[in-house]
């Protein structure tokens, strides 16, 4: 999907709908704009992480590993799949993961 980086957020989300697809991204506040006019879509994960220490490739990797799980578990369609991360004390990180129906 590399050929879609830094295409405009509709044509992402024409796309993947297109193709069935569940889109992944880290642009919750553009996706949700879109996918909550649509009566139906397969599925969209949100992976966000606040400060830049959480958006490091290990983290996004493990958001990625959670979701991808709970697709293979639950049939996502019109489900939005939130995948946060946090700092706790110390050098801790909490990964969290929260799905709801969507729109």
């Amino acid at each position: 999907m590399w050929r879609l980086r830094k295409r405009d957020d509709y044509r992402v989300a024409r796309y993947a709908l297109a193709r069935d697809l569940i889109l992944v991204t880290n642009d919750r506040y553009d996706f949700e704009a879109i996918y909550k006019r649509l009566e139906i879509h397969p599925g969209i994960v949100f992976i966000t992480a606040g400060r830049s220490k959480l958006r490091e490739v290990r983290y996004q990797q493990a958001m990625f590993a959670m979701a991808l799980e709970e697709i293979e578990e639950n049939d996502p369609i019109n489900t939005a799949i939130l995948l946060t991360a946090r700092e706790g004390k110390g050098r801790r990180v909490y990964l969290n993961i929260r799905l709801y129906p969507f729109p």
